[in-house]
């Protein structure tokens, strides 16, 4: 009698480990947490980057914008000084305790007309019909680091007489005037410009301006009246 053989045929489904290709594959897709610590550190570092150089970028503007204002009021004032150097006279005036003073005073001791580096005697401002107004008597002084403009209406003024003050520029150190005398006179530039050595006005005026930031200005006036 021959014996039967059976024979079973091996299924994957029948028995032995199951895999799961699904999660598998989503498994190797995912992020490591050194990876994400990785991604995390070259995110910051980019970040500061991008935050240094916008700071940076910030911070220029606002130094343009600074020194573009710085020049816009510093050719405002030499605006003022030429039309006032300009308009000079030499008529002699009387302070506020009637003490004579010349048409044309630069004294860095600042003596007088309420410590003004230099002052004169101006034509006033046309008036209607282009006819000259009435003198005026012109300061110009440093306080407090300004350098202001000083205005009389007259130039013989009153015991009560107070002058019309502009803060014309800030950031000012210190000022310095040199006066060069006329044609046929004195042709040496002289700091002080007062009698009886500087009768009358002077041919030039050059002022030097330094600043408690940036650098000096130094610019030439003439005047036509003193030629």
């Amino acid at each position: 009698m021959r014996a039967r053989s059976h024979s079973r045929r091996y299924t994957p489904h029948q028995g032995g480990p199951r895999f799961d290709r699904g999660r598998r594959n989503h498994a190797g897709t995912g992020f490591t947490l050194i990876e994400a610590l990785v991604a995390l550190a070259l995110f910051a570092l980019t970040s500061a980057i991008g935050y240094r150089g916008l700071t940076a970028l910030l911070d220029g503007r606002q130094h343009l914008q600074t020194e573009q204002q710085h020049w816009r009021e510093l050719e405002h004032c030499f605006s003022l000084l030429h039309g006032d150097l300009d308009s000079a006279i030499n008529r002699p005036a009387r302070d506020n305790f009637g003490v004579a003073e010349e048409g044309f005073r630069g004294d860095l001791d600042a003596g007088g007309a309420l410590d003004a580096l230099v002052s004169w005697t101006r034509v006033g401002v046309p008036a209607t019909g282009g006819l000259a107004g009435a003198p005026q008597r012109i300061g110009w002084r440093v306080r407090d680091h300004h350098l202001q403009r000083l205005r009389w209406d007259s130039p013989d003024r009153g015991p009560r007489s107070e002058p019309e003050v502009l803060d014309v520029l800030d950031g000012v150190e210190t000022v310095t005037l040199r006066y060069l005398g006329p044609i046929g006179a004195n042709q040496d530039w002289d700091t002080r410009w007062r009698l009886p050595a500087h009768p009358g006005l002077p041919r030039a005026v050059e002022i030097t301006l330094e600043f408690s930031h940036g650098p000096g200005v130094m610019r030439l006036f003439d005047l036509p009246a003193g030629t």
